[in-house]
Formats: structure tokens, C-alpha cells, sequence
């Protein structure tokens, strides 16, 4: 009994409430918890003793709202899973690609990036800052006339910002650039879906579902507003395998066509007949200039794609292609806004 009372001394309850009332730890913290293999709490004291790099960020979001223009000092978001040593439980398909990250802030916001845009772009391109200084006009303000530069777009380069900060520096509105975060949430989306081998992979339609106005399924693009992009093919596990045209529909259009959820809580988690599927979140497609160059593909060297096909998801501007799904069966939408939760973590657990 004994034994048990001094056990549950050495635990704490941190209790995350994801919607109206935040999170009862103290901001100065951030939990790195979920599908990780050693959950870590990290301060902004302990961020500052990582490598850093700066970015700076035009801040001003989906609301036309302008909010400062800033250099930040942080960590590269990959560095700090990386500690945490992000790792599925049993699952027939061992890759990370449809593992979402959920990021919460003291009041009670959230966002979603995929495990892709993160660890498949430049590291600078999300950090988690621990230091925020303004970039302010070289030109003296009192001598700015007000019409070029209102008081209103001066007082934000004053206003303080709430650190430890998740800067996600490449998005056009900075929606997700999320302040006083205090957990970083690994899920993995649907541990359920099943991987399997196939003689033949081959697709001739897909579906649209999930949380969308109007389930679509979808057997030709002809209707649909074509793009083409040239593509450096690079695999992590067979190196380069050259350059492609491909021609084919923005996935953004897809998706609009059916009505698909749109906001920062939103993935689109895009399968296989075979069970290979990759993750892309709400930013990553709308937030982010390069998201309207992410296509389903039916062409590829002018000419339909018939090995592996019929369409094809490809995205241009990953640095390896591992994200790519050929025969793309199913697109389905999911909202991770979360109910609720508590979390009982044991003192030995976090470092």
C-alpha cells in the first residue's frame, strides 16, 4: 500500500482541455507526448540549449489582420520529435507517413501539421522559437506619413509574444504560427488500416469521404482544371531516379469540389487498394503557396499512367517521394478536433 501511495506521489495529472479552457500546465513547458516512444517535457530554457536557427516571419492572417513582423530563434520542430522518438504501436504499416501532429496552446487552440511537411521539407521551415525580437522600419515612424504606415500596424511590433512559439514560416497567413504552445501531440490516424501486398496494384476510381458536403468518387479528371509540373525524383531508399512531367488536378480543386472541411484541424489522409497512405494537412494545401502544385496525377511523360495506376498523388515540392501513393483509392477527410482528454504521465517517463 505503501509502495503504491509513494508510486502515485511521483505522478502528476496533466490535464489538457484541447477546446474553451486550455491547458492547466504552466506555458514556460511544453509536453511532447502520444505515439512516442519516450514522452519529454522541454522548457524554454532547455530549448535555448539546442542548435537554433533564426526565421523570420510577415505575420498577418486568413483575417487580413496584420500582426508584426518578427525574427524569431527557435528549434527545428523535426529536432525535438526526434528526442521523442516518435513510434507507432503494432501496425501492419510501419511508415510514419499518415501520422498527424497536434499542436495546443494555452487557451485551448490547435492545429494540425502531417509528419510529412515537417520531416520532408527544410528544417527551418517549422521551429518552435524561444525568442522573438521586431524587425521595425529603419525609417524614424514620427516621420512616416500615417497613410503608409497607421499606428495600428506600429503598436504589433511592440505587442509581446507568447513563447515557446510553433512558427510555421513557409504558410502565406500565419494561422498555424501557433503562440504559448504547451503540448505537441503525435497520433497516429488509423492504426486499423490495413497494409498488404498486391500482384497487380491498380486503381480505376477513387472516392472523396469523410467529412465533406458531397461524397465524390472519381473515375476521370477530364472536368477537372489540369496543371503540369516538372519533378525532381529523389527516394530515400533508392536515391535519384530522374526527372517527370506530370500532368494532372490540384488536389485542392478535388477537394473543393466536394465540399471537404476546411481548417486548421483538418488532414486528408490518402490511400491505396494495398494499404499505402500518406497524411497532408489543411495548411500544407491551403495555407502554404507550393499546396496548390500537390496533384492527383493520370499522366506522367504525357502519358496515362497505366503501372500502378490509374492516378497517381504526387508532391513536387517534398524532398523525397516517399509520400507519393500510386493507385490512390480513397481521400478521405478527417477533423482531429479532439474532445477532452486526461493524461496520467509518470515522473520517470519525462526527462
Amino acid at each position: 500500500m505503501k509502495n503504491n501511495i509513494l508510486r502515485w506521489s511521483c505522478c502528476f495529472i496533466i490535464i489538457l482541455i484541447f477546446q474553451a479552457m486550455g491547458w492547466a500546465a504552466s506555458s514556460s513547458g511544453i509536453i511532447i507526448s502520444g505515439a512516442v516512444k519516450q514522452p519529454i517535457r522541454l522548457t524554454l530554457d532547455d530549448l535555448a540549449k539546442f542548435q537554433s536557427i533564426s526565421v523570420r516571419l510577415n505575420e498577418v492572417d486568413s483575417n487580413k489582420n496584420f500582426l508584426g513582423v518578427f525574427n524569431y530563434q527557435g528549434v527545428p520542430l523535426r529536432s525535438i520529435l526526434e528526442l521523442a522518438y516518435v513510434q507507432k504501436e503494432e501496425s501492419s504499416f510501419s511508415k510514419l507517413l499518415d501520422m498527424a501532429i497536434v499542436i495546443r496552446n494555452k487557451s485551448g487552440k490547435q492545429i494540425v501539421l502531417s509528419w510529412g511537411e515537417v520531416f520532408y521539407k527544410n528544417p527551418a521551415e517549422t521551429i518552435i522559437a524561444f525568442s522573438a525580437t521586431p524587425i521595425m522600419p529603419h525609417k524614424d515612424y514620427a516621420s512616416l506619413p500615417k497613410s503608409d504606415f497607421p499606428e495600428k500596424w506600429f503598436n504589433q511590433l511592440k505587442r509581446p509574444i507568447g513563447l515557446p512559439k510553433l512558427v510555421v514560416a513557409n504558410d502565406f497567413y500565419t494561422d498555424r504560427s501557433l503562440e504559448e504552445i504547451t503540448s505537441i501531440e503525435m497520433v497516429d490516424l488509423n492504426p486499423k488500416l490495413m497494409s498488404k501486398k498486391m500482384d497487380k496494384l491498380h486503381s480505376f476510381s477513387f472516392n472523396i469521404s469523410g467529412v465533406v458536403k458531397t461524397p465524390l468518387m472519381v473515375a476521370d479528371l477530364s472536368a477537372y482544371p489540369r496543371t503540369e509540373v516538372m519533378i525532381k525524383v529523389v527516394g530515400d531508399g533508392k536515391g535519384y531516379h530522374g526527372l517527370i512531367q506530370a500532368s494532372g488536378v490540384p488536389l485542392v480543386k478535388l477537394l473543393e469540389k466536394a465540399g471537404a472541411q476546411m481548417d486548421i484541424n483538418t488532414g486528408y489522409l490518402i490511400s491505396a487498394p494495398d494499404g499505402y497512405r500518406s497524411l497532408l494537412s489543411f495548411g500544407e494545401l491551403f495555407l502554404n503557396p507550393a499546396g496548390g502544385r500537390i496533384m492527383i496525377a493520370d499522366q506522367i511523360d504525357n502519358k496515362p499512367i497505366e503501372k500502378d495506376g490509374k492516378f497517381t498523388l504526387l508532391l513536387p515540392d517534398d524532398l523525397s517521394a516517399d509520400r507519393t501513393v500510386k493507385a490512390v483509392g480513397n481521400i478521405e477527410v478527417i477533423n482531429l478536433k479532439t474532445s477532452p482528454k486526461v493524461y496520467t504521465i509518470s515522473l520517470e517517463q519525462i526527462q
